[in-house]
């Protein structure tokens, strides 16, 4: 017999610290660091992390499939356990570049069994409680929870790895164990009980939920949209994070600084997460906030002093809301049984266009220099603008 269904202020409460603790690691503000100063040259942890986007792209779809085919609560009490391996790893791994590529990889499972997961159980029970038209709301918070956690653990990170390196990697184990035991109450609907069960017929086998996903992205030209709006467009914000501490270093920005400036991103990026459902019904906002945010980082790109982060900052905090908005739309015109295949489908089209354009922006940045190519990396929003203006034209939605 199923168990009673938490309170819905109940669950979400359990929800949002979920989405804290599951970020909140303190090996944010340090790994890479950390592996070169194990040993490992910078050619080898470009390696690492290729391989770290590879396997997220391979594990990806499987893992919403077996999200869509079994209790999404299982995926989500043992995601962070397969965090937990990777600082296990790291923390004995004492230079060794195998150890380390397994840790990446059990990084990638865990990562994959809650991204699709935990939105589709969220959307699934705002549905069942006839809120889903306050997804977009709800969202927000989510982002702005896992934003402050990633921010936080960066701050204390960098803190903690003044004393100890070593105490960074092992002190982002416990948020990740207390996680995974707070996922035992974030029940799934489909599997409760409060939901109408379906026959065998209808819940099909497990590769069914991939034909499920193509057959929602072949009919929905909207739900194509804006997952390239996303992957192809927004993403180019996320991959420009990588390169952030060679545009400190070239804009003398402070060592000691890093931290700072990372977690009040973060916390900006968690403020406007919170806000972004009051913005939902204006549609030039997706095209005219990438073009803010690629006049601010043009403006960046001219970078003669530390001054010019701030601008880089606010590039990422004007985008922000789209975000939100661009994933509640995705999750609106959604119809099909199988919601975390195809929001798999999603990172792992985020991730793919990741490596293609970081690749491109790495090797920009090697032939014209970092700053410069900031700056292009602005001017290309200009593109992405007139894309949307032209969708829109023709009925297309990239946000709610």
């Amino acid at each position: 017999m199923s168990s009673p269904l938490l309170p819905l202020r109940r669950f979400l409460g359990l929800y949002y610290v979920y989405a804290f603790l599951f970020d909140f690691m303190l090996a944010y503000a340090i790994y890479t660091a950390l592996f070169e100063l194990e040993g490992l040259s910078i050619s080898e942890i470009g390696i690492l992390l290729a391989f770290w986007s590879a396997s997220a792209i391979v594990l990806e779809m499987p893992s919403g499939a077996l999200s869509d085919h079994f209790d999404r609560r299982a995926l989500l009490v043992l995601a962070p356990l397969a965090k937990v391996l990777t600082f296990v790893l790291w923390g004995v791994a004492d230079g060794n570049f195998w150890l380390y590529g397994l840790g990446f990889l059990f990084w990638s499972l865990g990562q994959a069994w809650q991204s699709g997961s935990r939105e589709a159980l969220l959307f699934e029970r705002l549905a069942h409680e006839g809120r889903s038209d306050e997804f977009d709301k709800i969202l927000g918070r989510d982002n702005a929870a896992e934003g402050l956690g990633i921010g936080a653990g960066t701050l204390l990170g960098g803190f903690v790895a003044w004393y100890s390196f070593d105490w960074a990697i092992w002190l982002s184990i416990p948020p990740l164990l207390i996680a995974s035991l707070l996922a035992f109450w974030l029940q799934d609907v489909r599997r409760n009980g409060a939901a109408k069960p379906e026959s065998d017929e209808e819940a099909g086998n497990y590769l069914s939920h991939f034909k499920d996903a193509l057959n929602e992205f072949r009919g929905h030209a909207d739900l194509r949209f804006v997952t390239t709006y996303i992957a192809v467009g927004l993403v180019i914000y996320e991959l420009l994070e990588e390169f952030d501490q060679l545009y400190y270093l070239a804009t003398a920005v402070p060592v000691w600084a890093w931290g700072i400036l990372g977690a009040g991103v973060e916390g900006f990026y968690a403020l406007a997460s919170l806000h972004a459902h009051r913005l939902a019904g204006r549609p030039w906002l997706a095209w005219g906030l990438p073009l803010a945010g690629g006049a601010l980082l043009v403006a960046a790109s001219i970078g003669a002093s530390p001054f010019y982060v701030l601008l880089l900052c606010a590039a990422y905090i004007v985008v922000a809301p789209l975000g939100v908005l661009a994933e509640a739309r995705f999750h609106r015109v959604m119809e099909g049984r199988s919601r975390a295949t195809t929001t798999s489908a999603l990172v792992m089209a985020e991730n793919m266009a990741g490596i293609a354009l970081t690749l491109a922006f790495g090797f920009l940045a090697d032939r014209i220099g970092i700053l410069p190519a900031y700056g292009w990396a602005g001017l290309a929003m200009v593109p992405l603008a007139v894309w949307v203006l032209r969708g829109q034209a023709r009925g297309l939605r990239a946000t709610d």
